[in-house]
C-alpha cells in the first residue's frame, strides 16, 4: 500500500509540474511591451514610480496625443510614470512643459524612446487599480 501512495505521489508531482513550466511571456498582448522598461526608465532619467506598461495602435495613440510624431509602425508601447516632471528633465519631450505623468512611446522593439508625453492626467487606461 505504501509503494502504490509513493507512486501515485510521484506521478502526481510530475504531471503538476509539467503544467507548470516556464514561460518567456505573460500571456498577454501588452507583454512585448515590458522588454521597453529600460529604454523608458532611461527616457525620464531613472526618475519616478512605474505607472503601467500597454501596448496601443497608432491610431489610438494619435487619439490620445493628436500631436505625436510617430515613425512608421501599426503599434507601439507606452510606459508611464509618476513624479513631478519638467520637459527638460526628460528625453523627447512633447505637451505640456511640466506634467505629474511622463508617457513615454517606444517603438515595438522595445529599443528607441520615440517622444515622452507629460500630463497631469494619465490616459490609456495605463494605472492599475
Amino acid at each position: 500500500m505504501t509503494r502504490r501512495v509513493l507512486v501515485t505521489c510521484l506521478l502526481g508531482a510530475a504531471a503538476l509540474g509539467a503544467c507548470a513550466a516556464p514561460r518567456q511571456t505573460l500571456g498577454t498582448r501588452n507583454s512585448a511591451c515590458f522588454r521597453s522598461l529600460p529604454t523608458a526608465k532611461a527616457a525620464v532619467h531613472d526618475s519616478g514610480r512605474l505607472v503601467g506598461v500597454r501596448r496601443v495602435s497608432r491610431d489610438t495613440l494619435l487619439k490620445d496625443f493628436p500631436n505625436a510624431q510617430l515613425p512608421p509602425g501599426k503599434d507601439f508601447c507606452v510606459v508611464g510614470f509618476s513624479d513631478d516632471y519638467r520637459n527638460d528633465k526628460v528625453d523627447h519631450p512633447a505637451g505640456a512643459p511640466i506634467g505629474k505623468y511622463a508617457v513615454v512611446v517606444v517603438n515595438m522593439r522595445g529599443t528607441t524612446a520615440l517622444q515622452t508625453f507629460l500630463l497631469d492626467r494619465i490616459p490609456l487606461h495605463l494605472k492599475h487599480r
